[in-house]
């Protein structure tokens, strides 16, 4: 269009018409009749590659996330991927992304969800320790959610990087349905970010206390900036040392029950979870 000439360089949507003005790609979903124009990589996985798409037809930005190519022969992979597209589509929940599309296009999976505005609690800046605690009660919120479901749901990787905090509104919002696994299925895959996932979850047997593991590694790393495992103890299957690296003795002993090497005496839920979050979040 001869109004996207008159754009200076920096611009990346014409001012004039809404157009995208540079791509770097882009991707069809043939029984729609959607593009997705690649505005930018985000990420490049071990499973898959994620983009920041424009789609034309409906004028809207969104995450598109293309799972590997030489992955998609592996049924495994192809079986996680396309079951974060079903249990995705399926949720509706302000802490959890918008599912908007998924589609197979010249053999190669596409998933297309919500862009979320923020940064992750990897990359905020230190918070108080009350912040930190109000950060993980809406955690439990959107984790109590998944796991009222039918059937119960388990995200299965709770860390910083995969928690969002939204510019608007402003509150936590859990991403990654990669590793997502609905209780009753088959057990036997083993998913577990080291450091933060849950022991259990090592031998392919997580349940819904492996995501309350999770919120209290995620803990450790918001109050201290350090990496959980600094903190583990291999031969005690325990967390030690919290206390000693500032963090208040009541709080330590919350996250010391929710990191317990027996799922069963994490909590019983979420809500309970949250409630013994709670007296701290002042």
């Amino acid at each position: 269009m001869e109004c996207c000439s008159l754009n200076p360089p920096e611009r990346r949507f014409c001012c004039t018409c809404g157009s995208l003005l540079r791509s770097k790609g882009v991707l069809r979903n043939p029984e729609r009749g959607w593009e997705y124009q690649v505005i930018d990589i985000l990420g490049e996985g071990g499973m898959s590659n994620t983009y920041l798409v424009y789609n034309p037809q409906i004028q809207r930005l969104s995450i598109l996330k293309e799972i590997h190519s030489d992955l998609e022969r592996k049924a495994k992979i192809r079986e996680l991927f396309l079951r974060e597209a079903r249990v995705l589509q399926s949720l509706k929940h302000v802490g959890v992304p918008c599912f908007h599309d998924f589609f197979c296009a010249d053999d190669h999976y596409s998933l297309v969800m919500e862009v979320i505005h923020g940064p992750t609690l990897e990359k905020v800046e230190p918070p108080s320790p009350s912040q930190a605690v109000g950060w993980m009660m809406e955690t439990c919120a959107v984790l109590s959610y998944l796991h009222e479901r039918t059937p119960p749901v388990i995200h299965r990787d709770i860390k910083p990087a995969n928690l969002i905090l939204r510019y608007s509104p402003r509150r936590i919002v859990l991403i990654d349905y990669g590793a997502v696994k609905e209780v009753g299925s088959q057990q036997g895959t083993r998913i577990a970010t080291f450091g933060y996932g849950a022991p259990e979850q090592q031998i392919g047997r997580p349940s819904i206390q492996s995501d309350f593991y999770g919120v209290g590694t995620t803990l450790i790393y918001l109050l201290t900036r350090r990496f959980p495992g600094d903190f583990y103890l291999p031969r005690e299957r325990r967390f030690a040392g919290l206390e000693q690296a500032g963090v208040d003795p009541g709080l330590a002993q919350v996250i010391y029950r929710l990191t317990h090497y027996i799922p069963q005496e994490r909590g019983r839920d979420a809500q309970e979870v949250a409630a013994l979050l709670e007296p701290h979040c002042v």
